[in-house]
């Protein structure tokens, strides 16, 4: 198996520079929208360890040296990630996360807000071209919903993050959706980091791991369907609590709004446009 420890993108297709990470569509265009085309793209098949890229050469004020420093840097790291994860990736070859979400989305997607006439599935992304051609072939009526999700471990190895951008375009010229959701779902952390984390998540026929993996699929799906209905409002700041997220590198605070929660979870829209779920074993410790 090839190991493929990548520092994760935001996908370029759905995002332009001067748009909001969070676009709600309005009542009107909402009542123009009878029904959805859905485009869903799996593009990976195998989990990945998130690396920090190095940044020297911003430190020193860019320049070829800098870059070089960067590259030998940011190598070295992957292959550290490499020897760490390569007997647990040998424990995980039965892991399928292509097929597990898209058998969730096909069966849950039929309790969307907007009816869905149609549905693909598959795993190549699209470009822009492609993309315009789909929603010339729209009809008036119609709108087409693009789901794109994503895994990773955090580069400590301590969590498993799922990230899915979810986007509505109509048809037209306008270069930017009618709807965008950014959608992240953060595991309960896994041991204290490094490899002993990598051994816990491997443990039982990595019987954690795999948990995680479908408490993810449905959890993000959870969001996909609450997502359409949220609306950013300027909240005040004694309206906003504090959760706590592993970067990674260190707890971070995200300040937001409970919108659902459960014994184990909540659903927290974050004052950045994004919908989160968070274990609730972590993020109470930052709630104040």
């Amino acid at each position: 198996m090839l190991f493929r420890i990548v520092m994760l993108a935001i996908p370029l297709l759905l995002t332009a520079c001067a748009t909001p990470m969070r676009v709600t569509m309005t009542p009107e265009q909402r009542a123009k929208v009878g029904e959805l085309k859905a485009h869903v793209i799996v593009v990976q098949d195998e989990v990945i360890a998130a690396v920090q890229p190095s940044n020297v050469s911003a430190a020193l004020g860019g320049g070829l040296i800098g870059a070089m420093i960067d590259s030998s840097v940011t190598n070295t790291r992957v292959k550290a990630s490499q020897q760490i994860m390569g007997p647990f990736y040998a424990t995980i070859e039965d892991v399928d996360y292509r097929k597990e979400f898209n058998e969730t989305v096909r069966r849950e997607l039929g309790n969307y807000p907007i009816k869905i006439s149609e549905m693909t599935t598959t795993p190549r992304m699209l470009n822009r071209d492609e993309l315009n051609q789909m929603r010339e072939k729209l009809s008036p009526a119609q709108a087409l919903l693009v789901i794109i999700p994503n895994y990773s471990l955090t580069m400590d190895f301590r969590n498993l993050d799922a990230e899915a951008w979810v986007t509505m375009w109509t048809k037209g010229e306008v270069n930017t959706p009618t709807q965008r959701g950014v959608l992240r779902y953060q595991s309960e952390a896994v041991g204290l980091g490094g490899k002993p984390s990598v051994d816990l998540w491997g443990a039982n026929n990595a019987a954690l791991f795999k948990n995680a993996l479908r408490e993810s699929i449905s959890e993000l799906m959870k969001m996909i369907l609450l997502d359409i209905d949220l609306v950013q409002t300027q909240d005040k700041p004694e309206e906003l609590k504090v959760f706590s997220f592993n970067s990674g590198v260190q707890q971070i605070d995200i300040k937001g709004r409970a919108m659902k929660e459960d014994a184990k979870r909540v659903l927290v829209l974050g004052q950045d446009g994004k919908l989160y779920s968070l274990p609730k074993k972590s993020s109470a410790l930052a709630q104040r």
